[in-house]
């Protein structure tokens, strides 16, 4: 049984939207945490993950969702690659100019990567 082209395109879509609402809920789970100070065990593991896979995936999907058409490998590794290079690029910047503050830095990326994620999760390409 082959699946029409058609088909593969809306699951795409529809995976893709998803991918971006889950990072949009991950990053205002990572900054409602980081406002509460969790750091207790369980909740500070779990805020760990949260904050990490919104920090490596979240800015880098904002940049991927304008891809048209592109395979979903393509998609992954620019996403990982561009979130990965972001928190560099801040961390730099903040040891550079001494303003060392990762919960700010995390809420600055979440504020510029929240509405890309949002427009993706509406038009997925």
């Amino acid at each position: 049984m082959t699946v029409n082209s058609t088909a593969v395109d809306t699951r795409a879509r529809v995976a893709r939207r998803l991918v971006a609402v889950l990072l949009v809920l991950a990053g205002i789970v990572a900054c409602v945490l980081s406002l509460l100070g969790a750091r207790a065990e369980a909740l500070g593991d779990f805020r760990f993950l949260v904050t990490m896979t919104f920090l490596i995936l979240g800015p880098g999907w904002a940049a991927a969702g304008f891809l048209r058409r592109a395979p979903a490998a393509h998609v992954w590794l620019l996403a990982a690659g561009v979130g990965i290079a972001v928190s560099l690029l801040v961390a730099q910047i903040m040891v550079s100019f001494g303003l060392w503050n990762p919960a700010g830095a995390l809420y600055i990326v979440t504020l510029l990567s929240v509405p890309f994620l949002l427009r993706h999760a509406v038009v997925a390409q």
